[in-house]
C-alpha cells in the first residue's frame, strides 16, 4: 500500500509545471516568438484535454517581461454578441498600457479606435437586412417594410415613403423611390465599413510600430479555447486577427483542435457548396483546413506523449493508489490525453473509497486492479461498457477470447465473440480494451475476470454506475444494429431421449401420487435412442437486450412490460419473456436475414440433448435428470427453490448449473419454445429403434416448451419434462433460445 494523503481527487486546471516533458517544445516556441519574422500566427493543435493550455501557459511564462503579452479565453466571451470586438478591445488595452500617461495624443488615438469598434456593429445590423421583393405581393411588401426598414438610418424618410405608398394612386412610383432609397443607404453602409477596416488597420499598425517594434518588443496574444466557441464566433476571431491585427511585431498563438475548427468553417460557409459537383459527398469551395492555412502560418501539433513520461505522470497523480499496478491500467488503456486520464483516475479513486465504505453492503470483495480496468473500459469504450453492464458475463468471455488469440500455441476458440461482441471489437477503441484485459498474466487472479461468476462480475458494474455519464450525453454506436448470440456446437451422435419408468415413478411419489402428475410424466415415456446431425444451439436464452434490436428494427409490438422499445430497467441480461412461439419464429427469421445464417428454434430432441446428455468426452454416456446431474441442487438453477420469484440474469447459475455441453439456464429461469408441434403420444408412436433427426408431428394445436421456469419446482424443471402452449399466446415465464444446422433441416410448420 502506498503512502496516503488527505486529498485524493485531482483538479483539471492547466498547469505551468512540466509533468509530460513539454520543455523542448516550450523552448522551441519561445525561441520562434522572440526571433521569428512577424506578423505571425502560430496554431497549437491538439484534441480537447491534450495539454494545449498547459503548454501555452508554459510558453507565456518564459517570454521576456518586456513583451506585451495578453491571454484571451475565447470561450468565456462566446455569449457576447460580437466576440471579435472583445478581442480587439483586449489587444488595444495592451497597447494602452505601453503608452506613457502624459501622451494625451496617443491615448486619445486609442480611445478613438475603441469607440470606432462600436459603430460598425450597428451598421452591420441594418446593412445585413434583406427583403426578397420578388416573392412578395403588394400587401406583403408593405407589411415587411413596416416591420423591418423602420430601423434603417433615414427611417423617417422611409416611413414617409411608406405612407405615400399606402395613400397614393401612384403606388408603383412610390415603391420605386423606396427601393432606390434603401439601395443608396445599403451602399453607403458598405462603403463606410470598408473605410473603417482600412482606417483601423492603418492606425493600429502605426501604434504597434511606435510602442512595440521601435522598442524591440513584441505584442503576443494567446487565444485559448477557440474550438469551444460556436463556429460563427470562432471564425470572427480568426478573421479579426487577419483583417485588423496583421501588423509587424504582432504574434498570435491559437490553441485549437484544428479538426473542430475546420468543420465549423465548413458549416459556416456551407452555402458556398460547389453546385457542379456530382459525387455523393458535397464538396466545399471553402475547405476548412485550407481556410486555416491562410490564417495560421506555423502549425504545431501536440506530439504523442512518450510512454515512459506518461506512466510517470499517471503514477504521480496520486499517493493513494491501492495497488502499484493500477497506474499501468490507465497507461495501457487511455492513450495520451491528460484530461481524460485525470478524469478516469478521479473516478477510480472515488469508487475505491466508496467500495471501502460499503464493504458490508457489497456482495463480494472488490479487487482494485479489476476496478481500475472496468473504469478504464468505461472511459475508452462507453458503448461496450453499457453492454457489459447489462450482460457482465461477456467480460470474462472477452478476456478468454483475447488470451486465446494472444497465445501462439492456441487457436481462437470456436466460441469467439463474433456473435455478440464483434460490433464492439471492430470499434476503434477495441485495441485499447484488448490491452487492458491482457495487461496481467492469467495467474494474477485478482487482476483478471475470466472464470468469475456473473455476480462477481456484476459487483464492479454496480460500483461504476455511480460514475456513469448521463444517458443523454452517451455516444450512440449505430453499427450495433443486431446481436448474434453465442452458440454451442453439438456434434453428430445419438442420445437417450425421455425418462425411464424408474425416473417417472420417483416424480410421481414425490408429488404424493397425484393423478395429474401421473398423466404429465407419461408424456416423457418411453425413453428411446435418437440420432441427431451436427447443430449449434445458443449458449444462453435470448435476452431482453438481444430481443430489443429486433423490436427496434422491425417496429413490432414489444413484449408486455416494456416502455415502447425499452426493456424494464436492469433487465437487459434477463431472458426475454411475454414472447409467443410466433414472436420467437419472427425473431429467428429477422436474425437470419441480418446474419446470413439460417437461425430457427431448436427441435425438441435438439433441446433435450444439449440440456442433459452426458457424452463420451466427459464420462460414461447417459441422460442426466437435471443439467448437472441426478441430484437436485437449488443453488444451480432459478427454480422455485431458489426463491427469486422472477427471472434472473442469464448465467447467474453458471457454471455450476451448466449442461455437459456448456449450455446455460437449460433448467429453470424460463420455459423455452421448441420448433415441434406437441403430441402427448409422440414418444409412444416412435419405433423403439434409433430415430434420426425427428421433427415432431406435422400439425397440431400446441407447440412444445422445455426446461421449466422460476415459477416451477424441481419436479417440473427437469431435462426431460415437456409442456405445451398455443403458439400465439405469451406469458411472463416463457422465453426461447435458438439453433441452426450446418445442413438445413426441414421443419414441420
Amino acid at each position: 500500500m502506498l503512502k496516503k494523503s488527505k486529498t485524493y481527487i485531482l483538479n483539471d486546471q492547466p498547469t505551468e509545471e512540466d509533468a509530460l516533458d513539454f520543455t523542448p517544445y516550450v523552448e522551441t516556441l519561445v525561441d520562434i516568438i522572440q526571433t521569428g519574422n512577424t506578423p505571425l500566427t502560430i496554431g497549437v493543435f491538439g484534441t480537447w484535454g491534450s495539454g494545449k493550455t498547459s503548454l501555452m501557459r508554459m510558453v507565456k511564462k518564459k517570454l521576456p517581461k518586456k513583451f506585451a503579452v495578453s491571454w484571451f479565453d475565447a470561450w468565456k466571451y462566446d455569449k457576447e454578441e460580437t466576440l471579435w470586438r472583445v478581442l480587439l478591445l483586449q489587444v488595444l488595452s495592451e497597447i494602452r498600457a505601453a503608452i506613457p500617461q502624459d501622451n494625451n495624443e496617443d491615448l486619445d488615438e486609442i480611445n478613438d479606435l475603441e469607440f470606432s469598434l462600436y459603430a460598425p456593429v450597428d451598421r452591420e445590423k441594418v446593412g445585413g437586412m434583406t427583403v426578397e421583393w420578388g416573392k412578395m405581393g403588394q400587401g406583403l411588401v408593405e407589411g415587411a417594410l413596416q416591420i423591418g426598414l423602420g430601423f434603417l438610418p433615414g427611417g423617417t424618410v422611409i416611413n414617409d415613403l411608406l405612407k405615400e405608398f399606402r395613400n397614393s394612386d401612384k403606388s408603383e412610383q412610390a415603391l420605386s423611390k423606396l427601393l432606390s432609397s434603401v439601395h443608396r443607404e445599403s451602399t453607403k453602409i458598405h462603403i463606410e465599413q470598408i473605410r473603417f477596416l482600412e482606417q483601423f488597420h492603418e492606425r493600429f499598425t502605426k501604434l504597434v510600430n511606435k510602442y512595440i517594434v521601435e522598442q524591440k518588443r513584441r505584442l503576443v496574444l494567446f487565444v485559448d479555447d477557440l474550438d469551444r466557441c460556436s463556429p460563427e464566433k470562432a471564425i470572427e476571431v480568426l478573421e479579426a486577427i487577419k483583417l485588423f491585427l496583421d501588423a509587424s511585431g504582432s504574434i498570435f498563438v491559437l490553441g485549437v483542435d484544428q479538426d473542430v475548427i475546420a468543420r465549423g468553417i465548413e458549416m459556416k460557409y456551407k452555402e458556398f457548396r460547389d453546385k457542379g459537383y456530382s459525387g455523393d459527398q458535397a464538396r466545399f469551395t471553402i475547405e476548412g483546413l485550407r481556410y486555416l492555412e491562410k490564417i495560421i502560418q506555423l502549425p504545431f501539433q501536440i506530439p504523442p506523449i512518450d510512454p515512459v513520461n506518461m506512466k510517470e505522470f499517471i503514477s504521480s497523480l496520486s499517493t493513494e493508489w491501492p495497488n502499484e499496478d493500477c497506474p499501468s491500467v490507465f497507461d495501457e488503456g487511455l492513450g495520451d490525453n491528460p484530461r481524460q486520464i485525470k478524469r478516469s483516475v478521479n473516478t477510480f479513486l472515488m469508487l475505491w473509497k466508496l467500495a471501502d465504505r460499503r464493504k458490508a453492503k457489497l456482495n463480494g470483495e472488490v479487487k482494485p486492479i479489476r476496478l481500475a480496468k472496468v473504469v478504464a473500459i468505461q472511459a475508452v469504450h462507453p458503448t461496450l461498457y453499457d453492454f457489459l453492464r447489462e450482460e457482465p458475463r461477456y467480460l470474462g468471455v472477452l478476456e478468454e477470447y483475447y488470451r486465446a488469440g494472444a497465445n501462439a500455441e492456441r487457436s481462437i476458440p470456436s466460441m469467439d465473440p463474433s456473435d455478440q461482441l464483434v460490433p464492439f471489437l471492430s470499434h476503434r477503441a477495441g485495441d485499447a480494451v484488448r490491452r487492458i484485459l491482457l495487461l496481467h498474466n492469467a495467474q494474477m487472479q485478482d487482476a483478471n475476470f475470466a472464470g468469475l461468476s456473473p455476480d462477481e462480475l456484476r459487483l464492479y458494474f454496480t460500483l461504476t454506475r455511480s460514475a456513469e455519464t448521463p444517458q443523454i450525453l452517451r455516444p450512440v454506436d449505430t453499427a450495433l444494429s443486431f446481436y448474434e448470440p453465442q452458440m454451442i456446437n453439438i456434434p453428430t451422435g445419438k442420445f437417450l431421449m425421455g425418462s425411464t419408468d424408474k425416473q417417472t415413478q420417483q416424480i410421481i411419489e414425490e408429488s404424493g401420487n397425484k393423478a395429474g402428475w401421473m398423466e404429465w410424466v407419461e408424456w416423457e415415456k418411453p425413453q428411446h435412442f435418437v440420432e441427431l446431425s451436427e447443430y449449434f444451439i445458443s449458449k444462453f436464452p435470448i435476452t431482453n437486450r438481444e430481443y430489443q434490436a429486433f423490436v427496434k428494427s422491425t417496429k413490432c409490438i414489444p413484449p408486455r412490460g416494456w416502455e415502447g422499445d425499452q426493456f424494464p430497467p436492469e433487465k437487459g441480461g434477463h431472458p426475454v419473456v411475454y414472447v409467443s412461439w410466433n414472436d420467437a419464429v419472427a425473431y429467428c427469421i429477422w436474425l437470419s436475414e441480418k446474419s446470413g445464417k439460417q437461425y430457427r428454434l431448436p427441435t425438441e430432441a435438439e433441446w433435450e440433448k444439449a440440456a442433459r446428455w452426458y457424452h463420451a468426452s466427459v464420462g460414461e454416456e447417459k441422460s442426466l435428470i437435471w443439467a448437472w446431474g441426478d441430484e437436485f441442487d437449488p443453488s444451480k438453477a432459478n427454480t422455485v427453490e431458489a426463491r427469486k420469484g422472477t427471472t434472473s440474469s442469464v448465467g447467474d447459475f453458471s457454471p455450476q448449473g451448466d449442461s455437459p455441453y456448456g449450455c446455460v439456464d437449460m433448467i429453470g429461469n424460463v420455459w423455452e419454445w421448441c420448433n415441434d408441434w406437441f403430441d402427448e403420444q409422440e414418444y409412444k408412436r416412435k419405433e423403439r429403434d434409433q430415430v434420426k433427426d425427428p421433427l415432431g408431428p406435422s400439425a397440431g394445436t400446441f407447440r412444445v416448451l422445455r426446461g421449466g421456469s422460476f415459477d416451477d419446482g424441481h419436479r417440473s424443471a427437469r431435462g426431460a419434462s415437456r409442456d405445451k402452449r398455443v403458439p400465439h399466446r405469451s406469458n411472463g415465464y416463457d422465453g426461447f433460445r435458438i439453433a441452426y444446422s450446418p445442413m438445413k433441416l426441414e421443419s414441420n410448420d
